[in-house]
Parts: C-alpha cells; sequence; structure tokens
C-alpha cells in the first residue's frame, strides 16, 4: 500500500531543497497550492498523473518520490550533477575538499548547521 504521508513529506523535502514554494509548484503542476499543501500534509491522494507532474517539476522520479530513505538518492544525483562537464581535475579538486570537510566534522574542528 503507498504511503501518503511519506509521499507528501518527500515532495515537501525535495521541493524546498529546490527552494521552489507551493505556489511556483501547484503553478507549474496545473494544481491549487492548497492542493499541494493538502497533499505534502497526507491529508489528500494525488492521481498518479499529479503524481508524474511533480515529479517532473522537482526532477526527480516517481521512485525518488515514493522511496522512504531518499535524501542520498537525491544528493547523490544533485552531486553528480554539479560535477557534470568539468574536468578530471575540477572533479579531483572539489573530492579532496568535500573529504577535508567531512574529516574536519569527525573530528569536531567544524560542526554543520543543523538549519541547513
Amino acid at each position: 500500500m503507498l504511503d501518503y504521508i511519506c509521499l507528501g513529506k518527500n515532495i515537501r523535502k525535495i521541493r524546498k531543497k529546490e527552494r521552489l514554494t507551493q505556489e511556483t509548484l501547484a503553478e507549474i503542476c496545473d494544481i491549487t497550492p492548497v492542493f499541494v499543501s493538502q497533499i505534502e500534509n497526507g491529508t489528500r491522494k494525488p492521481s498518479l498523473e499529479t503524481v508524474c507532474n511533480i515529479s517532473k517539476a522537482l526532477a526527480v522520479t516517481v521512485d525518488e518520490l515514493l522511496n522512504a530513505d531518499n535524501d542520498t538518492t537525491y544528493h547523490a544525483k544533485a552531486f553528480s550533477m554539479l560535477l557534470n562537464n568539468r574536468t578530471p581535475a575540477e572533479v579531483d579538486f572539489c573530492y579532496d575538499i568535500l573529504k577535508r570537510i567531512l574529516e574536519n566534522m569527525e573530528n569536531g574542528q567544524i560542526q554543520m548547521n543543523e538549519d541547513i
């Protein structure tokens, strides 16, 4: 059975990461902002067509919207898109920076802002 609450949470999470308002998403998908809110809260069940339209608007697969643990998948895709069309040297440089940041986080030398 489809978990509509999980679906709604995933839509909200991805929409916010993409910095889209409910109004903008609604306009793109040709639905009302109230309906977007109801979908995100799990109080209304969207049609398959609406879920497909939302996935296109958010540039993710329907599977990513339905997957309860999509943060890793979403971020992996986003990182991949950022590195697309970069030279191997640029990719290596970015990898080294990210690796150092993570090492410093693990060592307690820097702390993540939880509000991000």
